[in-house]
């Protein structure tokens, strides 16, 4: 089923937001910035928006509270809603989106639950970014079904790069990325939290403290991408025998870190299957 490029000329599809809060909004910029759509082509859908036919505090998008007439002139609709919401508004929308391209970002939800609630009249692409997005450093995770075309699986990837990294990956993998990335930030602000108390606990300024403990993380993150080394591997280079660091590495083996982190991303996989039942 070729559904969008296939059929149109690329300056004339037209994308409606669903939802403008902070990965709505988000999205919106990097589309923006990337050039993937122009402002003129995209329309924004929020209870809490004014309705404007350019709307400043959004990038001169045209702004409606009405779900069904954003989406009604749209070819493709990002559903930037929680979960808890999404089906309230694919009911609204129903009557108006076949052979349309939807793309979800409500974490558990699958492309088949959705596809069931809209009477399977639309192509249903499934993503699961993460927040860092809204430094243009995030990293999401895109699950397509067979029949989408070539086309439209480029326009999405193209949509999603504007706010950082993608990989692509079976959808029976998506509660595990959301565990992982989509959850995975909120773990690591609290390493860098416990880090930077050590530092003052050991006598550094709370600023100064945070900055070595962020600038840490940040930097170990930098040389696992660009090195590909595995993380095993570039602890090692740091691990001198008999030194501080391999002193530190005992005590947090000890302290079951590894585990800790390891149950945190099981548990946050669990709650993502849950929100889907």
């Amino acid at each position: 089923m070729k559904v969008i490029l296939a059929q149109k000329e690329v300056s004339t599809v037209k994308l409606c937001i669903i939802g403008l809060g902070k990965m709505g909004n988000t999205l919106l910029q990097g589309i923006l910035e990337q050039g993937t759509f122009s402002a003129e082509d995209i329309v924004g859908c929020d209870l809490k928006v004014e309705k404007k036919e350019k709307n400043p505090e959004y990038k001169g998008i045209k702004t409606l509270k009405d779900n069904k007439k954003g989406a009604k002139n749209a070819d493709i609709i990002i559903m930037a809603v929680k979960p808890n919401v999404i089906e309230n508004v694919l009911t609204e929308i129903k009557s108006v989106i076949k052979n349309k391209l939807i793309i979800s970002i409500a974490a558990g939800i699958t492309r088949q639950q959705i596809k069931d609630k809209i009477d399977n009249k639309a192509e249903v692409v499934r993503v699961m970014p993460n927040t860092p997005a809204l430094i243009k450093k995030g990293i999401s995770a895109l699950s397509f079904g067979k029949n989408i075309s070539k086309e439209d699986k480029k326009i999405v990837k193209k949509i999603f790069k504007g706010v950082g990294q993608i990989v692509e990956i079976k959808e029976d993998l998506m509660d595990a990325v959301t565990g992982l990335s989509g959850s995975g930030p909120a773990f690591i602000y609290m390493i860098i939290e416990a880090l930077a108390d050590g530092g003052v606990y050991e006598g550094l300024d709370r600023e100064v403290a945070l900055k070595l403990a962020a600038g840490t993380v940040l930097g170990a993150a930098g040389m696992v991408l660009e090195t590909e080394k595995h993380p095993g591997e570039l602890k090692d280079m740091v691990t001198s025998p008999g030194g501080t660091t391999i002193t530190g590495v005992k005590s947090l083996e000890s302290d079951g870190l590894r585990a800790a982190l390891i149950r945190a991303v099981e548990k946050a996989s669990e709650k993502s299957r849950e929100l889907g039942k």
